[in-house]
């Protein structure tokens, strides 16, 4: 990369001693200066740029230059067999504010409508208005039902789905009301599709959304799913609401606020599609410039094969596209470095070149509109092309997926932070690839946290479980994962649903509902030879399901799909590992019994906490409820379901007696305490020593007073009984009035036995806002944690800072955990 820029780097300095500069100046500049240049004779507008490139040949090194805090409203028409031409900036070198190239008209000639709103006449040209912007804020478009209803309420549930309609009985208005809306749609987990409505009827009980154009093959939204209608006047009915008629192009809005006078404010409407639209053309440049509010993307290329090649952006900032920032085919060549992106709909960077940079870019909220996304829409990049090197990106905030790299063999994916993913989607990930065109990439040094997979508030049952950190999806191959951070996801940290890839030296810390490490085989798909060594495996919660899942449903046995050697497993709740081989439920197992499967050599577990989550530490106040230090001979009153309990003198626990539980074949088993009832939101801890003959997985929690009688999951405690004497000190929230539930036990082997001694149960109480502070070192360091107090200043174990805190540090090159609580938006090196 460093001698792609050198050259690029020769290229703009030949330029600037052989080329012709146009200058462009919305604030000094004249339509009749002949030809733009010299700097003192400036054009004005985007129109006279679009005349002068009939009238004028442009050649390599010529420079069209925007004047810096300038901002140019338009579209430079299609341009084709361009060369060596540089599109920048000039003015005062200490101005901040670069030129903007927008793709909104400014609205002034308003009158007072019925029901207090504003409207306006936009000319016959401007046939579509995407978005309406209020001294540069993003007004919201009329819909019903409204985001802001009871979260029941805030779409219509379909009843009944065709080709080209969908019917509710949610919806009462009468029929036409919806005539010419925007119909939005949730059709799958990771997927929204918009249609327009022809016809809207009621018949008194169902309304029927007849479309303009069928839904696509295979993307039919489903009955249960959701869906909303937008823009149209009769849903604005909440301030800074608005809508366009395309029939008689009139824009309406709700004034944002009480006394609002149009006159007094910018208002702007998106009507642009392109700021730059480009054919066929070769070593082309935009550096420091500003794109806001095309309705499309700010730059298209569209053309395709290797006709073109060489685009260079430097600087930029992209905001507001209704679509996507950058939108190029195929070319060869691309570079982006050092340029923002904010507040598209579908994608950041919708990029395919043979040849990819993409470096130092900050890319955040992408597709958070709701239902605004394309199908798969709301990513921070969708890449395609072979050898991309995409580096020290950071990318915050994204409805769906962080990075897609699914069309990019031989590429790096290294040094990137992304934070926030499938915020509002699910099954995807921060980096995410599919297909068979990504082999031989390395995926490294990356640092993931935050894979959070939460529906539209009912727009759909969103899938917390498919939400990952890293995830190679269907029919991949060779790819390395290698040395990268992942924290904080509700499905997997690693998640391989194809084979052949080397998962090596991965910092991995809490995941969710699916598991640690995840490899599943589907239908249809191979999943083999996948090799997983030198990986650290954190559980962060007591409440996170484990460490390693395994599914075959299809072709191979979990030892075929998956292999490891050296992971270091680290869970103060417990060891447990799910495995689920050709179909077949085998159960929970602890950390001795993996090892006993000799499929991890060098394995290694520690019980290290990675932070303060219901420890003894964080118990303020503490009342016994139930205590029996020896049991005293006396088990009456405990309730045991699927075993025996008795009394057991000179037990492994206590000389003096324990209690004893007899389990006489694989069964879930259940202990609940005398008589007591936890109270709705009350923390109880359970205190005591325990022995079992083979590992036993329990949960604590309270016993549901319905059927079907089981554990309440909310802030359940997991955790293993194993065979050596252990004091066990846990805590568990209650969220009902309900019989106290002590253990769920699941035992998976023939009779076990349990033995209990030292048993208190008490009512406590927790200390507040308990605040992760935490650093992970690098794994070769003997020390796996540090802790840090909130705003410490400290230095990394490799010499960099100081720091006062983590979160914001990526992309970085060391083994950062990359949470330390409030103020992580401050960090400072």
């Amino acid at each position: 990369m460093k001698v792609q820029l050198l050259l690029f780097s020769l290229y703009l300095l030949l330029s600037s001693v052989y080329g012709v500069d146009y200058y462009f100046s919305s604030s000094t500049g004249n339509d009749s200066s002949t030809r733009c240049t010299p700097i003192t004779a400036p054009c004005k507008t985007i129109d006279r740029l679009n005349l002068l490139t009939w009238q004028t040949a442009f050649h390599p090194g010529d420079r069209v230059l925007f004047k810096n805090g300038d901002t140019f409203r338009g579209q430079v028409r299609d341009l084709s067999w361009w060369s060596g031409v540089t599109f920048g900036s000039y003015g005062e070198e200490t101005s901040t504010e670069k030129p903007v190239i927008s793709g909104t008209v400014l609205l002034d000639d308003w009158s007072k409508g019925s029901n207090g709103l504003y409207v306006t006449k936009l000319l016959p040209n401007f046939t579509d208005v995407q978005n309406l912007f209020i001294d540069s804020v993003k007004m919201p478009w009329s819909r019903t039902p409204n985001l802001d209803n009871p979260p029941t309420t805030r779409y219509f549930n379909i009843t009944a789905s065709g080709s080209n309609f969908l019917k509710t009985t949610s919806d009462k208005s009468p029929s036409g009301t919806w005539n010419g809306a925007t119909l939005r749609a949730r059709i799958y987990l990771w997927s929204v599709t918009t249609r327009t409505v022809l016809s809207h009827t009621f018949d008194g009980t169902t309304a029927t959304f007849t479309l303009t154009e069928p839904f696509e093959q295979g993307y039919v939204p489903g009955v249960g799913w959701k869906f909303y209608v937008e823009n149209k006047v009769a849903a604005i009915d909440r301030p800074g609401e608005w809508a366009f008629d395309h029939q008689t192009n009139q824009l309406s809005f709700l004034p944002p606020s009480a006394g609002f006078d149009p006159s007094k404010h910018q208002i702007e409407a998106a009507v642009y599609t392109n700021a730059f639209i480009f054919v066929i053309s070769q070593n082309l440049a935009w550096i420091n410039l500003k794109f806001v509010g095309q309705t499309s993307s700010a730059v298209l290329f569209q053309q395709s094969g290797s006709t073109s090649g060489g685009a260079y952006f430097e600087n930029c900032d992209f905001i507001d596209q209704e679509q996507s920032g950058l939108e190029i085919n195929a070319m060869s060549n691309l570079t982006v470095t050092r340029c923002t992106f904010t507040g598209m709909q579908n994608s950041a960077l919708n990029v395919a070149s043979k040849g990819l940079t993409i470096s130092y870019n900050n890319i955040t909220n992408v597709g958070m509109v709701q239902g605004h996304q394309n199908k798969g829409g709301g990513v921070g990049m969708n890449l395609g092309g072979s050898n991309a090197v995409v580096i020290y990106n950071n990318v915050v905030n994204m409805s769906y997926n962080g990075i897609v790299y699914s069309n990019t063999p031989n590429s790096k994916i290294a040094y990137n932070y992304v934070n926030g993913v499938t915020l509002t989607m699910s099954d995807g990930g921060a980096l995410y690839t599919y297909g068979s065109q990504s082999t031989g990439s390395l995926v490294q040094n990356n640092i993931v946290t935050n894979s959070r997979s939460l529906p539209w508030d009912g727009f759909t049952n969103g899938d917390a479980s498919l939400s990952h950190g890293i995830y190679i999806d269907n029919w991949c191959s060779g790819i390395t994962v290698d040395s990268n951070t992942v924290v904080d996801v509700d499905g997997s940290c690693l998640f391989a649903n194809s084979g052949g890839h080397t998962w090596t030296n991965n910092l991995l810390v809490g995941a969710g509902a699916e598991g640690t490490i995840v490899v599943e085989e589907m239908s249809g798909n191979t999943v083999v030879n996948n090799h997983y060594e030198n990986n650290i495996v954190y559980v962060r919660h007591p409440e996170d399901v484990g460490m390693i899942k395994e599914t075959s449903n299809v072709h191979h046995t979990t030892t075929q799909m998956a292999s490891y050697k050296n992971n270091l497993y680290c869970n103060p709740y417990g060891s447990i590992f799910f495995t689920w081989n050709n179909g077949g439920y085998e159960g929970g197992k602890g950390f001795q019994s993996w090892m006993a499967t000799g499929r991890d050599p060098g394995a290694t577990v520690c019980s290290e906490k990675f932070g303060p989550f219901y420890d003894a530490g964080n118990v303020s106040s503490a009342v016994t409820l139930n205590s029996n230090p020896t049991f005293a001979k006396d088990v009456s009153g405990w309730v045991c379901s699927s075993c025996q309990m008795t009394w057991m003198q000179n037990s492994p626990v206590s000389n003096d007696g324990s209690m004893k539980v007899s389990v006489n074949s694989p069964s879930y088993t259940q202990i609940q305490t005398k008589g007591m009832t936890c109270v709705e939101g009350q923390y109880y801890r359970l205190r005591f020593k325990a022995y079992a003959t083979q590992e036993v997985v329990f949960w604590t929690g309270v016993l549901e007073n319905a059927p079907p009688y089981g554990i309440v999951p909310k802030e359940n405690l997991v955790f293993v009984i194993t065979n050596e004497v252990r004091e066990y000190n846990v805590v568990f929230a209650s969220n009902v009035n309900s019989p106290c539930m002590v253990m769920l036990g699941a035992s998976y082997g023939p009779e076990t036995v349990i033995y209990f001694d030292n048993f208190y149960m008490e009512s406590v109480t927790m200390v507040e806002n308990v605040v992760w502070d935490y650093v992970a070192v690098n794994p070769s360091q003997s020390t796996r944690n540090v802790p840090i107090p909130s705003n410490t200043v400290f230095t990394d174990i490799n010499g960099k800072g100081p720091f006062k805190c983590s979160v914001s540090l990526g992309p970085y090159q060391s083994k950062l955990l990359i949470y330390s609580g409030p103020n992580t938006d401050k960090c400072e090196d």
